[in-house]
């Protein structure tokens, strides 16, 4: 996992930690992350590790996200890959969209603006509606947040697979009724802005990861 986000031309850094047994996701990540200056990065790329990437990703990835102005992003997930949603497949036509919605998983972009008000995420032991969450604050802050169709990747397990579901819905929605959320499906799965066409010349810049 490593090597493929080295083979890039950004300046890449790597924040890791021990996973801690009862911890959650983002509790894990929190450690990591603490050992680091954040505002010396343009971006955070929070990432599991059973994910197949595309070449030369992040030349491809960051740039779109940048030309896009999105806060929060992720990659599509290729056909065969494994995800909650359809409306995260790689959509035809389209190499980038903003919308409504960006899963927290498994891999995730944090723009430098959206991780001044995220951070530290919250501690969840299953860290189910926590998407719901950040895509909220970005939208409250009129920040975009979007799917990059271009580099799609591939999820190589199902989500659940070693833990229980049940215990991480419980704990969902839990989370959102707290923070008075109701998220509404038909809103969340929807594109607002859609990029067809690019001059490949604009994905030439330089970002800190």
């Amino acid at each position: 996992m490593f090597n493929r986000f080295r083979k890039t031309r950004h300046s890449v850094d790597f924040a890791t930690a021990r996973m801690m047994q009862g911890k959650g996701k983002f509790s894990n990540i929190n450690t990591a992350l603490s050992q680091v200056n954040l505002p010396d990065y343009d971006w955070v790329i929070v990432t599991d590790d059973d994910v197949d990437l595309p070449p030369r990703f992040l030349d491809m990835f960051i740039p779109l996200c940048e030309i896009m102005k999105l806060k929060i992003s992720q990659p599509a997930h290729r056909y065969h890959s494994y995800t909650s949603f359809t409306f995260n497949y790689r959509k035809w036509n389209s190499i980038a969209r903003v919308t409504r919605y960006v899963e927290d998983g498994p891999v995730t972009a944090f723009h430098r603006d959206a991780m001044a008000y995220l951070f530290p995420f919250p501690e969840l032991r299953w860290a189910w509606a926590t998407d719901i969450l950040f895509c909220h604050e970005a939208h409250k802050r009129n920040h975009n947040v979007g799917i990059v169709d271009y580099t799609a990747i591939e999820h190589l397990k199902p989500a659940g697979n070693d833990y229980s579901v049940r215990e991480a819905m419980t704990e969902a929605r839990a989370f959102l009724a707290r923070k008075s959320l109701q998220p509404d499906r038909q809103e969340l799965f929807r594109s607002t802005e859609i990029l067809r066409r690019i001059d490949h010349n604009f994905l030439n810049c330089d970002i800190m990861v």
